[in-house]
């Protein structure tokens, strides 16, 4: 069994260590440690598949609201400018394949500060 394959079914099974264990690979996004975001990328993509491919709707809803509002605020971020392509591809991802599901995507809020946002304020 692949190290994907145990991800998934320890996410599906258990659901009360599961999910702080997600909240906290989220707060990766705002260290300033590019390694450690590096490699919570990586996760986070197993995550969003995960959404993608089942039906449950507490990981659907997670993954839409929490994990895309967390990577935004990722790429804000200096330090993970290494990053950003991996950070952009799992926005995309969320984007694309869950939006017609859930909402939240497509609502996030622009309102905070990003200096990285200022060229698109005009898009508000």
């Amino acid at each position: 069994m692949g190290k994907n394959k145990l991800d998934c079914s320890f996410l599906l099974n258990h659901k009360s260590v599961a999910l702080p264990a997600l909240q906290i690979c989220l707060e990766t996004f705002t260290w300033t440690d590019g390694e450690a975001t590096t490699k919570v990328c990586y996760f986070c993509g197993v995550v969003v598949l995960l959404a993608k491919l089942t039906n449950n709707v507490e990981l659907r809803e997670f993954v839409s609201k929490d994990m895309f509002s967390a990577v935004i605020r990722g790429l804000g971020m200096e330090s993970n400018a290494i990053n950003s392509p991996d950070l952009v591809n799992i926005c995309r991802e969320i984007f694309i394949y869950l939006s017609d599901r859930d909402p939240a995507p497509r609502q996030v809020s622009f309102n905070q500060k990003h200096s990285w946002l200022s060229p698109f304020t005009c898009c508000k």
